[in-house]
């Protein structure tokens, strides 16, 4: 069985301020991101794990950093970075709400219609196939633990993808520093979701 542990980054300044936290937003961890990757660190033990991957934006590579504590290479994959809000990026989310209030949803996530308004704006199609492409690599691992750090709405995706859940707007984004966990059966290279956004009890 393989088994995915999949973390989404500790928090940004971005992420506090309630801005568009996508791929042009490159930074790196605030304190509080910090501290939050180094909670969980606590709650994990990276000696089980045989590889560590992650997106190659600054905010993970350091949560993977942390995480990794100089025990396995970190193997840096594009397919898992965030998707590219375009002209959307780092603008307030309030700002943009009052401007385009059709590209949101109740939970002020950003729907599939932000691309007709975002200027170089990658859609949720083009995200959802690199995520399926980094999944069916990872179907042929076998008997692996393997750690994946990437971003809020990668996350996201990996969930929609496993369970095959129409809309992903019936998926809500889990929190910074969290973990959520993907098996993947060695015979029917099937994946499952295990848990979801878990800050702890990490097994």
């Amino acid at each position: 069985m393989v088994e995915l542990y999949i973390v989404r980054h500790g928090e940004t300044d971005t992420n506090h301020q309630g801005k568009i936290n996508g791929f042009a937003t490159n930074l790196d961890l605030n304190e509080t991101g910090r501290n939050q990757v180094n909670y969980l660190k606590e709650h994990l033990d990276i000696h089980d794990f045989d590889e560590v991957y992650s997106s190659p934006l600054k905010r993970a590579v350091e949560t993977a950093e942390i995480l990794n504590q100089s025990v396995h290479e970190i193997q840096l994959d594009n397919r898992l970075a965030e998707i590219n809000y375009g002209s959307w990026d780092g603008l307030p989310v309030d700002e943009v709400v009052d401007k385009h209030p059709d590209g949101f949803d109740e939970n002020g996530y950003i729907t599939e219609d932000y691309i007709k308004y975002a200027k170089n704006g990658e859609s949720y199609q083009t995200v959802w196939a690199r995520v399926q492409d980094f999944i069916d690599d990872m179907k042929n691992k076998g008997d692996e633990k393997i750690m994946i750090v990437c971003h809020g709405f990668v996350t996201r995706s990996f969930v929609k993808l496993v369970t095959k859940a129409p809309d992903i707007e019936d998926i809500v984004e889990p929190d910074n520093a969290s973990v959520t966990k993907i098996k993947i059966s060695n015979a029917s290279h099937r994946p499952y979701l295990a848990y979801y956004g878990r800050l702890e009890n990490i097994k």
